[in-house]
């Protein structure tokens, strides 16, 4: 996607406009800006809750018409994915990425929690500054601000005049209910947010689901005084054209009148219900169990790295992770490339380093012929990993590594400890391992000891698939079924095989799941080699 120079300068004039466009329909309203102004008109859109209706609006002018959206590195993995789906449903061919200035982000935020510290700062770095520098070329700008979001938003016009140019709010004067109305009518996908809660979504920091009674914007920077990102004023601006005292109604057509809009029940925050009545549920339970190792290990253990096997059950880790350090992981991400990942594993793992923000290394393991040639031949191919890993930990310094291994998978790691201590050399010695009685975890060694850490210890395949579902985390398409035949475990390929399925959607698979006796390391040839290949590898070093 193309940026936006900043060499441009800014206006210090607004354009002169009929003084009629107060009273244009909201797609009038675009179409006037765009054919006045042309190149000098912007849509500048969050792809949040309410943003499918005034993308789709422009689109009907010209599906051209520049639409900047701030990617502020701490946005929901669902409002990327929600972004490209909108990009693709209405045809927009204009979509701009704009980026915090990462210089000044280092310089600033290098852990990434000023949100926590000072969130104006943040939102001055990371929001107010960007879109600034990609307006500079705009005359005119317009945004899907509406008067009934919020209480500090009442008083806005459709066309008033900020720092030097034209901002358009078309959409002021619409309720709720009627954007839900022309969305269902024009079949607009939603946010996948909305249903669990959120109606206004801004970065995962700093939003949390709404209430029934709460303005749309009360789940924004909940507890603070703060209202604004510093994008719109809390205090109107000076309007060109005052609002009437009555609102007009929107003259889009078609638009349901008086439809309602229902809302599924928020998710209770991470670690404590919605409510003093509520009970978490045991996924909620496995969660805050996962955040809290997370977390314990980051206080204690320097320096960390999460290995990415791009499976489903590291996707879920990253997606604790990313929750746990509030949308931005503080360690890395290691993926031992053995170059015999299958295509699409590489696809997914190229796109979400991207789309999650993560400091990927992915360095090349070891050849087989470095391996122990007494291993079986699959048991040599999977060893390769385990040689990356020494090697990564030799060279990068890491003192602790998340692995995504649980208990159910197999016997051997039925073994493991959540916090678990390696030689210097990442060998695991079995009888010599810390009691972990009553989830009370030792996470103190003596200085020079490797510790590999399980944050998914706890759970079972069967966790891992109803959380993909809660969550809306991505995975790789080689889990659903194809032709007869899915994965339910990814390795490298020759050494991975199918089994026979027809489930091809998620609610398929748990309920495959919830009926098969196939062991789910069933695909993986090195488990079959010998009875005890898979100690032998876990005790030299393997995951």
């Amino acid at each position: 996607m193309s940026g936006v120079t900043d060499t441009a300068t800014i206006h210090s004039i607004p354009p002169t406009i009929p003084s009629d466009w107060q009273a244009l329909s909201a797609l009038d309203l675009i179409r006037a800006a765009w054919y006045a102004h042309g190149e000098k008109f912007a849509l500048v859109s969050s792809f949040g809750a309410d943003s499918a209706v005034l993308l789709h609006l422009a689109a009907q002018v010209d599906p051209a018409i520049p639409v900047l959206t701030l990617d502020t590195q701490k946005l929901f993995p669902a409002t990327h994915r929600y972004r490209d789906t909108l990009t693709e449903a209405l045809g927009l061919t204009n979509v701009r990425l704009i980026r915090p200035d990462a210089e000044a982000v280092a310089a600033h935020d290098p852990v990434g929690l000023l949100f926590d510290q000072d969130p104006d700062a943040c939102c001055d770095l990371r929001k107010v500054r960007p879109l600034a520098r990609a307006l500079r070329p705009y005359t005119v700008w317009a945004t899907g601000r509406r008067r009934d979001q919020a209480q500090t938003r009442q008083g806005i016009a459709r066309v008033e005049a900020e720092d030097g140019r034209l901002k358009l709010s078309p959409l002021a004067d619409w309720t709720e209910a009627e954007v839900e109305a022309y969305r269902l009518t024009h079949g607009l996908p939603a946010h996948p947010l909305v249903e669990q809660g959120y109606r206004s979504i801004g970065c995962l920091s700093c939003t949390t689901p709404v209430l029934e009674g709460e303005d749309a914007r009360a789940g924004r920077w909940r507890g603070r005084e703060k209202t604004e990102c510093g994008l719109h004023r809390a205090t109107p601006v000076v309007p060109l054209f005052p609002a009437p005292a009555t609102p007009l109604p929107p003259q889009v057509s078609p638009v349901l009148s008086g439809a309602s809009v229902s809302h599924s029940s928020p998710v209770p925050p991470v670690l404590e219900p919605a409510n003093s009545s509520d009970r978490l549920t045991d996924l909620d339970a496995l969660e805050a169990q996962s955040i809290f190792i997370f977390r314990e290990a980051f206080a204690r253990i320097r320096p960390l790295a999460l290995l990415w096997s791009l499976g489903k059950d590291s996707n879920v880790m990253i997606w604790l992770a990313r929750k746990a350090f509030l949308g931005e992981l503080p360690f890395p991400v290691a993926h031992l490339d053995t170059g015999l990942e299958f295509d699409e594993t590489y696809a997914f793992r190229d796109r979400y380093a991207k789309e999650w923000n993560l400091n990927l290394i992915a360095d090349a393991c070891p050849p087989i012929e470095a391996t122990d040639p007494t291993l079986p031949p699959g048991a040599r191919v999977a060893a390769r990993k385990s040689l990356g890993l020494a090697q990564a930990v030799d060279k990068y310094g890491f003192a602790g590594i998340f692995a995504g291994i649980r208990r159910d998978e197999q016997a051997t790691r039925a073994k493991e400890r959540v916090f678990s201590p390696r030689g210097l050399d990442g060998t695991w010695d079995v009888r010599d391992q810390p009691p972990e009685f009553w989830d009370q975890f030792n996470a103190d060694f003596p200085p020079g000891t490797h510790i590999r850490i399980h944050p998914l210890l706890h759970w079972t395949e069967l966790d891992i698939w109803r959380y993909i579902r809660r969550e809306g985390i991505p995975v790789c398409e080689l889990y659903f079924a194809k032709n007869g035949k899915r994965y339910r475990s990814l390795g490298e390929k020759g050494i991975t095989e199918p089994f026979d399925s027809t489930a091809a959607t998620i609610d398929e698979i748990i309920a495959e799941l919830a009926a098969t006796r196939t062991s789910e390391r069933s695909g993986r040839t090195m488990d079959h080699e010998s009875e005890d290949v898979f100690e032998r590898l876990r005790a030299g070093g393997y995951l």
